[in-house]
């Protein structure tokens, strides 16, 4: 039986951030770092797992539920490790921001305002809250707005980070009445080749070559 999963849309977003407060999202990000090397720390030492996300969420000074979803992304790396034959493991040494994960409605929220934009509020640090609207493509805009309305899209969990220096909200949403395969059950994947001139993509499957397509950013 081939297994399905709910469509997920990943929309990335910049921040107009109108709280006058960009460096407190910084330093979020910046302690989020902190806890994101300190789980991989203990998972290396062998702490049990199921001990670290408290753990660290005592020591760390961000919104509980953000910690414990920055934990959970740092475990899901040490999984990953492990189950390619200790292949990559992680570093705990790193420095520099960290994408603050937030659950929505707990770590982050959303809202329209009358004006038709995409108002968001970020709980940076406990009771201190980053807060502002969203800029970004016209088409992931509708989307969001459509999620925010609609019963047929959720809106998930939620990355802020910094690109470039500037903020950024990448925004998971969950289409409820659409599904994909499992990647491990998929019978056709996509390879990209960047080159200097042009872009090739090519579809293969178990019976060879299906497609291919190169685009040459120039022509339009």
């Amino acid at each position: 039986m081939t297994d399905v999963q709910a469509l997920v849309k990943t929309l990335d977003f910049q921040l107009d951030i109108q709280s006058d407060n960009e460096s407190l999202l910084y330093d979020a990000c910046l302690e989020a770092r902190s806890a994101y090397n300190e789980t991989i720390r203990l998972a290396k030492e062998g702490v049990d797992w199921d001990a670290i996300p408290d753990r660290v969420a005592d020591d760390a000074s961000l919104v509980k539920n953000t910690t414990q979803r920055v934990v959970a992304k740092a475990l899901g790396a040490m999984e990953n490790y492990h189950e390619y034959d200790d292949f990559g493991q992680p570093s705990h040494t790193k420095d520099g921001a960290y994408p603050l994960r937030a659950n929505y409605e707990e770590g982050y929220n959303l809202s329209t305002t009358d004006d038709g934009d995409v108002a968001f509020r970020i709980s940076a640090k406990p009771y201190k809250h980053v807060k502002g609207v969203l800029e970004g493509d016209d088409a992931h805009l509708d989307i969001l707005k459509t999620a925010l309305t609609s019963d047929e899209w959720k809106i998930g969990t939620a990355e802020a980070l910094f690109h470039d220096d500037n903020p950024e909200l990448h925004v998971n949403v969950i289409n409820t009445e659409q599904t994909v395969r499992d990647k491990q059950d998929s019978r056709t994947v996509v390879g990209m080749d960047v080159n200097e001139d042009n872009v090739a993509l090519t579809a293969l499957s178990a019976d060879g070559v299906e497609d291919s397509l190169v685009a040459h950013p120039d022509q339009s």
